[in-house]
């Protein structure tokens, strides 16, 4: 009888357990919803904390006065539980004795079976600044509720972590009675995958971190760290495992203690920047900015402050970081070559200064602008789409990618190209196993710089329905369950998702930049064709297309940003002195900032950060008239000598017509190719402005040229006037020709083709008149009722379809 009651009351004390160590929800915690779900918060201090919970940083224990029923029966049970020796995980008990490694007294592991869930691990020492706690384990989907504690000597939680399933990760503390709770959003834990839990000991906090990924919210101390003892795990009932435990330890300590390397560095070159823009003018700080000493500390500061902001520190001392920090070459590079998804900017330094490692040539050249490439792109994961568990090594793909360069097996763009351009092929998705087979059955009419993507219309047939009568949209049973590769693309076919990925690794393959594109219930993509960003498989235009996710993109995810980018980086040196401008403003009065930001978009119009900087100049209230004047008058000059450049006058216009106007767009984007299968057909470009035409040029598709057609002009008030004809072109060529037309001497606002007798395509798709692209070359001219103080160089506006790509 009495074990039958023994066992009742250890019953009981189960359940009480999973109430008092799991669910802090029932305790009381004072949790304000809407404070914890804002966004973009730092919360991380504890002086920011406390202002906002209203209560102390150690809050003074509530009188527990006398014992209540559950509490006692608790303390029953437990005792109860030893007597019987019984524990949280009864499994634990046939498992053979927890084994320490005794070198160095840091590291805890099973020889067989797990970490014990409830077993008391005692620290070897007492923890420090800059240590951390490592836990190693296996989640399982069965996964419930499961908590990772800090414990002193008394048993009090000095710091609990509660991992609840699908729902949050909540941060609490019992002194001994639970306190303010702090919730972060719970972690992306894989069904049978490993994952490691890292808490980091801050100056005033514990940071957590999940597979080396920052949590958003760190909880801070509310006892001294010194007085953790032991750590104890519970959870075992719900399937997780853990396999081991890493102790703070001396090697930890010495490594962290570059924080404050680190922290010395930030403020002495936050005190140097600000010594050499604050209160100088705007040529002064160019200047500076234009030396190797400035460009170094403007930039450096820039990388250590994003690093700091996601609560994180950087080895400055490493050999081959310094090295990266003191080579003004390698760090332009590496700031000026695009974002990095999440903003993982330590990431990407450390994959750069390991390659430098492993690879001493990587530090000029080629080698240098590829191991830029690969760290920028890698410091996100970087996974094979055929094998989509699977993570491609971003430093093997370096090393691979350095041994294809070698042998010159790929295109210009690859050995020419920026680093920025380069992110574009060793970021390919496809595995090298893929690329080679790439290269080696490629088409062979296709394997040129200006085709080679666009061999994907003839290898990969768009197929709904497979040979055996499976739908597309049925999943990997289209493909008989095969893993998704190039080769298995090309056997089974596939829709637009398959042929533009084709497409985009065959180009890769080859060493020419690609990414997939989304367009509205469509998969597209662009490519670096003839040192131009074109669309292939497309039907939406630039407009509608934004880049796939998981790739990286700058500034912005639509498509168009690409070609802003591309003109950025064409001029390398006005884009970087534009950048640190852009950044010295930061520190600069309003009427120099002003001055510096207009400076910076003056020197590279394309640079877009720079024109959203501008915005919060201008608008500053202590700026002066006269200033915003004394600037734009100099750009009013600049621009009206820009206008004197010859450019390509069509590019991106409004085309107008009433056969196929869906795609009309294509005529002045060199976007694939616009057909019309009416035997005559009118379009009209808008030139936007008065212009003088000195030349256009028709790239006819395949054979369907017109054999007649009149060209018209309009002025300022819309009337058209015929001013060419086809009795006026040169053509050259016979198939994909080109017929080139000379100019006129009128103002033109507008153009009107008039098209007729045209010839019937050679695939069968009934169009009788197709366009390539239209060039119309001329200049910009002045509107002489209202010239206005404007940039004519490029507009950047924040509707990405108004993107305009300029000369």
């Amino acid at each position: 009888m009495n074990r039958w009651i023994l066992i009742l009351v250890s019953i009981t004390a189960a359940v009480l357990a999973d109430v008092y160590d799991a669910d802090e929800s029932n305790r009381g915690d004072d949790y304000d919803d809407a404070w914890m779900a804002e966004d973009k918060k730092d919360y991380d201090s504890k002086e920011h904390h406390f202002k906002h919970k209203n209560v102390e940083e150690n809050p003074t224990p509530k009188a527990p006065g006398k014992k209540g029923k559950d509490q006692k029966l608790a303390e029953q049970a437990a005792r109860v539980r030893r007597e019987l020796g019984l524990a949280y995980d009864d499994e634990w008990m046939s498992r053979p004795e927890l084994m320490r490694n005794k070198e160095s007294f840091s590291v805890i592991k099973r020889e067989e079976g797990d970490i014990v869930f409830g077993q008391k691990y005692v620290l070897p020492r007492e923890g420090k600044t800059g240590e951390y706690f490592d836990f190693h384990g296996v989640y399982s989907k069965q996964t419930t509720t499961f908590t990772v504690n800090l414990k002193a000597t008394n048993g009090y939680n000095l710091l609990h972590l509660s991992f609840r399933p699908s729902y949050t990760l909540v941060m609490n503390a019992a002194l001994p009675w639970w306190g303010t709770e702090i919730r972060n959003s719970y972690p992306a834990f894989e069904d049978g995958k490993e994952f490691k839990i890292t808490i980091l000991i801050d100056d005033d906090c514990y940071r957590v971190l999940f597979n080396d990924e920052l949590m958003s919210k760190s909880f801070p101390f509310r006892k001294p760290v010194s007085d953790v003892s032991y750590v104890q795990i519970y959870g075992g009932n719900n399937k997780v495992r853990f396999t081991k435990i890493k102790m703070p330890n001396d090697d930890q300590h010495s490594l962290y203690v570059n924080r404050a390397s680190f922290l010395e560095k930030l403020n002495t070159l936050d005190a140097e920047v600000k010594e050499n823009i604050e209160g100088k003018s705007s040529q002064k700080v160019k200047e500076y900015a234009e030396t190797s000493p400035g460009s170094l500390a403007i930039f450096t500061l820039e990388l250590l402050n994003r690093i700091s902001n996601f609560g994180e520190v950087l080895d400055v001392n490493d050999e081959h970081i310094s090295w990266i920090l003191n080579n003004k070459e390698a760090l332009e590079m590496f700031m000026t070559s695009g974002d990095i998804l999440n903003n993982k900017w330590k990431k990407a330094i450390q994959i750069l200064a390991e390659i430098i490692k492993q690879d001493s040539g990587a530090k000029s050249g080629l080698k240098l602008r590829l191991a830029v490439a690969t760290a920028l792109t890698f410091a996100y994961p970087v996974r094979s789409q055929a094998f989509w568990s699977n993570l491609i090594d971003g430093i093997e793909r370096y090393h691979k990618f350095v041994q294809w360069g070698e042998e010159k097996i790929f295109f210009t763009p690859f050995y020419e190209g920026t680093a920025w351009h380069l992110r574009y092929i060793v970021g390919s998705w496809q595995t090298n196993e893929e690329l080679v087979w790439a290269r080696e059955n490629i088409l062979a009419d296709y394997k040129t710089e200006d085709k080679v993507a666009d061999v994907t219309h003839k290898m990969v047939a768009y197929k709904l329905y497979n040979d055996k009568g499976i739908s597309i949209h049925s999943g990997s049973a289209y493909y008989d369950h095969k893993n998704m590769t190039l080769a298995i693309i090309h056997e089974y076919g596939a829709v637009c998702g398959g042929i533009s990925r084709f497409g985009v690794g065959m180009a890769q393959a080859h060493g020419v930049p690609a990414l997939m594109v989304g367009q509205p219930g469509h998969c597209a993509y662009i490519w670096y064709k003839n040192k131009k960003w074109t669309l292939g498989n497309d039907i939406s235009g630039w407009s509608q297309s934004t880049t796939h996710s998981h790739i990286q993109y700058t500034w912005k995810q639509q498509a168009p940003f690409f070609q802003v980018m591309e003109r950025a980086q064409m001029n390398l040196d006005n884009y970087r002195l534009s950048e640190k401008l852009r950044l010295a403003s930061k520190f600069a009065k309003p009427g120099d900032q002003f001055n510096l930001v207009e400076a910076a978009s003056t020197l590279c119009p394309h640079n877009y950060d720079v024109w959203m900087e501008l915005e919060s100049a201008i608008t500053q209230p202590s700026l002066q008239a006269f200033t915003i004047h004394a600037a734009l008058t100099k750009t009013l000059l600049d621009y009206r000598e820009k206008l004197k450049e010859k450019k390509n006058l069509a590019l991106d216009k409004k085309v107008t017509t009433d056969c196929s106007p869906d795609s009309a767009y294509i005529i002045v984007t060199a976007g694939s190719s616009w057909a019309c299968t009416q035997t005559e057909v009118t379009f009209e470009v808008d030139l936007e402005g008065p212009k003088e035409i000195t030349e256009l040029k028709l790239h006819w598709w395949g054979q369907s040229k017109a054999s007649k057609y009149d060209v018209f002009a309009a002025g300022k008030d819309g009337t058209y006037v015929k001013v060419k004809s086809e009795a006026d072109e040169t053509v050259e060529g016979w198939f994909n020709h080109w017929s080139t037309i000379p100019g006129w001497d009128s103002t033109t606002y507008k153009i009107k083709f008039s098209m007729r007798d045209g010839k019937k395509d050679y695939w069968g798709y009934n169009a009788y008149f197709g366009i390539r692209q239209l060039i119309i070359t001329g200049y910009e001219l002045e509107e002489t009722s209202n010239v206005g103080l404007k940039k004519g160089v490029h507009s950047v506006n924040k509707d990405t379809s108004n993107i305009n790509d300029g000369d």
